[in-house]
């Protein structure tokens, strides 16, 4: 009976099953999305912080509520990301074989891996990304599927991989545990793993990231990690070699944060009916970064006239962005991980 009513009581940390009283959250969030109360969780031995109720909705992912899913869908991605990047930088040279990337969207960093003398295999299950990133690969190894669906196959084929990334992927979990242990599952003896999750002690998280931005909040992302707490996850998990690193925040990426800090939402209409005018519309130019309209628009004056716009804006918060300087290092936005299987 006092089983039963623990069970009651308390909710279980989702990696390491620590129980937390249902009454102990730390913050609650109504999601603008489907209007569901979150409550945050933080577990007092590996560190997690996590919502309930934790459930993925996968819909949420093809109906684009996050913008950032308008790019995957249309083939947007010019450049890589810093957390991408760093997979580059930081994987051994050595390793190479056949790479599985878990949520791979559009498939631009398995374009980038191939060329890098990998055998890349993606799975995600927005299967608009899936088609945009089969379509830019020129491949049958990238499939609309859950890696609960994509192990049963790779288990009945026989299939397994020397490397496993998952790029901003972990966050989204309701069952990390088991999909890391999936993840190990599909990876051959001595395999890698290698990844990225937004790092919840950034600079800006709790003053523009938090307070503006709806992305690292659930049903999006469901889980929030610090450098000591990745790390105490990944070993709880059974990898080996752990490495994470605080990746530095780019100064180029800066100033839009500063313009938060100062000006909040004020600019944004203004800024998108702009971008619209180049890219055709409002919906694409939340996504369009300006150094690129002159590779997606026939409007070359405009783009020059506001990339110059975006220049002045930088020169004026320039001042403001050089008093940082000393807290960029190490509070970017990701944090890079690999370990061995």
């Amino acid at each position: 009976m006092s089983g039963i009513i623990s069970i009651m009581n308390n909710t279980q940390c989702p990696i390491c099953l620590t129980e937390v009283a249902k009454e102990n959250y730390s913050e609650t969030y109504i999601s603008p999305y489907n209007n569901q109360e979150y409550k945050r969780y933080e577990c007092p031995n590996c560190d997690v912080h996590w919502w309930e109720p934790l459930k993925i909705i996968p819909e949420f992912y093809e109906s684009e509520v996050i913008e950032s899913y308008i790019a995957l869908h249309e083939g947007i991605g010019l450049r890589l990301g810093q957390n991408h990047e760093a997979f580059f930088e930081y994987f051994p040279q050595n390793i190479r074989g056949r790479l599985l990337d878990v949520g791979c969207g559009n498939g631009l960093f398995l374009k980038h891996a191939k060329q890098a003398g990998f055998e890349v295999w993606g799975i995600d299950f927005d299967r608009k990304s899936v088609e945009v990133a089969r379509k830019a690969l020129n491949t049958d190894t990238i499939y609309a599927m859950s890696l609960e669906e994509f192990y049963e196959y790779a288990s009945k084929e026989g299939l397994k991989f020397d490397v496993i990334t998952f790029f901003e992927v972990l966050e989204h979990q309701d069952k990390p545990r088991e999909f890391l242990e999936m993840v190990k599952g599909l990876l051959k003896e001595g395999g890698y793993i290698a990844g990225s999750v937004p790092n919840r002690e950034r600079l800006f998280a709790k003053d523009i990231d938090w307070k503006y931005f709806h992305g690292d909040y659930p049903p999006n992302h469901f889980l929030r990690f610090s450098k000591e707490c990745l790390e105490k996850v990944l070993k709880l998990s059974g990898f080996s070699e752990v490495s994470v690193r605080r990746l530095d925040f780019p100064f180029k990426e800066f100033f839009p944060y500063l313009e938060k800090r100062f000006f909040g939402n004020l600019l944004d209409g203004l800024k998108h009916k702009l971008k619209a005018m180049v890219v055709g519309s409002e919906r694409r130019a939340r996504v369009y970064a300006v150094e690129d309209f002159d590779k997606v628009s026939e409007k070359k004056a405009l783009a020059t006239v506001l990339k110059a716009l975006k220049l002045g804006r930088n020169l004026v918060l320039l001042p403001l962005a050089l008093l940082y300087l000393g807290k960029l290092k190490g509070n970017g936005m990701h944090l890079y991980f690999q370990a061995k299987g």
